[in-house]
């Protein structure tokens, strides 16, 4: 009897999901799993009824909710959050270049992963954190060489402190049980650990302070290979800014200056965009053949 990979290899080869099935099929979610892409439609359609407006910068997140506290000081508990904000508002002040001075020097501190799971978790230089629940730091095996790298908490991994365990999250695990991989054989984290209000795309500002951490994140794991999931992790640890369309399905060898040798990088198309243009899929499929090709040589 084939194998689930096999048929649907056969499937790829031969042009076949077309004439089988009235409309394209989806190559990672099986069974019960096709129930993900209906909740996410309402999901999505109850979120749009309360839409926060996304932040410009730190310095701005911090103004709106100093303005939020402000209108609730009516009582003693009230003033007092109200002057906490206060106290972190004061951050815009500071110069862009000390904040990214500090979370080296934190992130250089850090001997272990534990040690810089606890820096980030007490650094206070990024606004996200102020509008965070949670501090959302990584999942899965820390001593695997396969390291997967995503762009920032949603709303279920903010709620959790888990990256990518909402319907994204198990989408991606699909697709990594599609080469025979789960959270037990990879380790996975993200370029920002907080979430972005509205789920918004990651400031520049926001990027560049985590970065450090990010950094020596991937330092002391040492992976042998990155995947990278989505644009904006590809953007802030490649440095390129091309659609993921046009980079995916490559080999690429990231050469860091804090690391001692190459480390061959993959980007994918990040799950959420799946589950909108399930038409991808099929491309995406073809994507973790060659990391799992790549997988095999290592």
């Amino acid at each position: 009897m084939m194998k689930k990979k096999e048929i649907l290899e056969f499937y790829l080869d031969n042009d076949l999901n077309e004439i089988i099935f009235e409309k394209e099929q989806n190559h990672f979610l099986f069974g019960e799993n096709k129930k993900i892409e209906t909740k996410t439609k309402q999901s999505k359609q109850a979120q749009q009824k309360n839409i926060v407006e996304p932040m410009l910068s730190t310095s701005q997140a911090l103004s709106e909710l100093a303005k939020k506290a402000q209108k609730n000081s009516n009582n003693d508990k009230n003033i007092a959050t109200a002057n906490s904000v206060d106290e972190a508002s004061s951050a815009k002040f500071v110069p862009i270049n000390d904040i990214i001075a500090a979370a080296k020097k934190a992130a250089a501190a850090a001997k272990t992963i534990a040690e810089l799971r606890k820096a980030v978790e007490n650094f206070d230089g990024c606004g996200l954190k102020k509008m965070a629940t949670n501090t959302v730091f990584s999942d899965g095996n820390a001593d695997s060489k396969i390291m997967v790298i995503g762009e920032a908490p949603g709303n279920h991994e903010d709620l959790q402190a888990i990256p990518f365990c909402g319907d994204s999250g198990k989408l991606l695990d699909e697709m990594f049980k599609s080469i025979d991989l789960d959270r037990s054989k990879f380790y996975i984290t993200n370029v920002i650990f907080w979430r972005p209000p509205g789920n918004r795309r990651p400031t520049d500002e926001e990027l560049a302070i985590c970065r450090p951490f990010v950094e020596r994140h991937i330092q002391l794991v040492d992976p042998k290979i990155i995947i990278l999931v989505g644009s904006t992790s590809m953007s802030a640890i490649l440095g390129i800014n091309d659609p993921v369309t046009g980079v995916r399905g490559k080999v690429i060898e990231y050469a860091p200056n804090f690391m001692k040798r190459k480390i061959n990088c993959f980007v994918v198309f990040h799950p959420s965009y799946l589950l909108r243009q399930s038409g991808k899929k099929r491309i995406a499929w073809r994507d973790f053949l060659v990391i799992e090709k790549e997988l095999q040589k290592s």
